[in-house]
Order: C-alpha cells, then sequence, then structure tokens
C-alpha cells in the first residue's frame, strides 16, 4: 500500500475531470461538491489521502448518508478516488492530485534546479552595461528550454490516459527532443497524441531538413544572425537568431533558400559572391 504524501500547495481540478463529470448528468453537480469537499480536506490535511470518514463528509457537507454513500459509490466507480480503510477509519485517496514525489518525478527535479540556482555572477563589463541591453540579452534566449514544454504536455496526456512511466521514459523522451528545433518538437507529440500512441517519434536528425537550418543567417532587410530555433504559432513561423526574433508565415525551407547563407561564407572577406547575389536580388525586386 502506497503511503501518505504532502501535497503542493495549489489544487488543480483537471478539465479532464471536470468532463468526466459533467458526462453524468443529473449527478454533476454532487460529484463536483463531494470531490470539491475531499480535495479541500487534503489540502488541510496536506496529504493526497486525507481521513475523510462518512459520517464526517455528511456532517461537513450537510448532507443525507445515503445522499454520501452513492455520490461516494459513483466517484469510486469512475477512478477519480479510492477507498483506504485502516481498521475502523476510511481514507479518500485522490490520484489525481499532483503531490511532491509526483511533481519531481515529473520534472526530475527540474523545478527545484530552478529555485535552489544561484543567479550567475555578471562580468565587469556586462554589470556595467545599461540595463536596457541586459534585459535585451536576456529576451533573446532561445526558445528551447532545458526541458521542451512540449514535453510537459506529453507527460499530462499520459498521466490523462494512464500510460505508465517513470524517470527512464522520462530521460529517455527528453533525450529525444534535446537540441530538436520546437516545431518538430511540436510536430512529433500532437502527432502521438492525436493517434493515441504510447510513445512518440521524432525525425532522426541526419534525415531532419530543419535541423539543417540551424546555425544559419539571413541576409534581409537586417543580418538576422545564427539561427538557434524555429517554433509555430498562430499559423506562423517564430524564427529565433542570436540578434533577432522573426515572425513569419513564410516556411523555412522556402525562407532559407532564398536568404540564407553560412557564416563560414564570410570569413575570408567581407561579403562574397553568393552573398552579394542575395543582396542584389534584393534590391532588384525593388
Amino acid at each position: 500500500m502506497e503511503s501518505e504524501q504532502p501535497i503542493e500547495e495549489l489544487l488543480i481540478l483537471h478539465p479532464h475531470l471536470l468532463q468526466k463529470f459533467m458526462r453524468q448528468g443529473k449527478d454533476f453537480a454532487n460529484l463536483l461538491a463531494l470531490y470539491t469537499f475531499y480535495t479541500y480536506q487534503a489540502k488541510i490535511q496536506k496529504t493526497n489521502q486525507p481521513l475523510a470518514t462518512d459520517e464526517f463528509t455528511r456532517k461537513g457537507m450537510n448532507w443525507a448518508g445515503d445522499r454520501v454513500k452513492k455520490t461516494k459509490r459513483l466517484l469510486k466507480k469512475m477512478g477519480v478516488i479510492e477507498v483506504v480503510q485502516k481498521g475502523y477509519y476510511s481514507y479518500i485517496k485522490l490520484p489525481f492530485i499532483y503531490t511532491k514525489k509526483k511533481i519531481g518525478e515529473i520534472l526530475g527535479n527540474f523545478m527545484s534546479q530552478i529555485t535552489t540556482k544561484k543567479s550567475p555572477k555578471l562580468s565587469k563589463m556586462e554589470a556595467s552595461a545599461p540595463k536596457k541591453e541586459q534585459e535585451t540579452k536576456t529576451r533573446l534566449k532561445p526558445l528551447v528550454p532545458s526541458m521542451p514544454p512540449v514535453l510537459k504536455l506529453w507527460l499530462e496526456y499520459c498521466d490523462k490516459n494512464r500510460i505508465r512511466y517513470n524517470k527512464i521514459n522520462i530521460k529517455h523522451w527528453n533525450k529525444k527532443l534535446e537540441k530538436r528545433v520546437t516545431i518538430e518538437q511540436q510536430e512529433a507529440v500532437y502527432k502521438a497524441i492525436n493517434n493515441k500512441w504510447k510513445d512518440f517519434y521524432i525525425t532522426p536528425k541526419k534525415e531532419s531538413k530543419l535541423h539543417k537550418l540551424l546555425g544559419k543567417s539571413l541576409m534581409m532587410d537586417k543580418d538576422c544572425d545564427t539561427l538557434l530555433d524555429i517554433g509555430y504559432k498562430n499559423k506562423k513561423y517564430i524564427y529565433q537568431f542570436k540578434n533577432i526574433r522573426v515572425t513569419t508565415a513564410q516556411p523555412p525551407i522556402e525562407l532559407f533558400e532564398r536568404y540564407g547563407y553560412d557564416k563560414k561564407e564570410v570569413k575570408t572577406a567581407p561579403i562574397v559572391a553568393s552573398v552579394a547575389d542575395k543582396i542584389f536580388g534584393m534590391v532588384k525586386r525593388f
């Protein structure tokens, strides 16, 4: 039997749970009320397995005993609560509450690393730089963090569909998404979720046309220096470079075939023929 665990301060009712309650028709209000009462007791008792006997619940909810038992039985049948009997006392286990242990497993202690990690020391030059310039450097961080947001979405999907996983699975998934552009991460995870798979698959780096664009630059009205990431939102592509972020509806392959160049091309001279041709093409269009 799993021991009691302390819960996090925030208690969140997932839309998936709310939908499950709404499908029960006339019992919806009772299910929501009783489940909320149990989560409230969980918060007070600081555990995902609060002590809540039928008599205690009846008095707390001001309900009839039969109403408590019927609603509790429905919640148990739906799988949103488990009843743990310890002698005379009845405990209600809430598996959909995220405990500290569960969050630690999902994020691989990612959150604790953020809270305990000291801010990096600035060099004398950086410290003396204008505040606005320092803020600009912060804003221009690449879109791909150490744990991609899309991985958190995948873990939520696994929890919702009761797909079992452990720390090894999380490390494996994170490894697959590591150093991959955001748009490829999104495509892989969304496709797996839509097809109700138990794992997601991402195109190998050697076969990926988008991965080959990383490190390249664009010569447009502004010099976009070194591509770091490509995202996709609201039907537009988001290109993050070292010095600027560009949002456009133009697809990556088409954009880089037209304006892209490699920094290696300009190592020996300020502008070589291939880059000059691109600039000439731009001038000619105007």
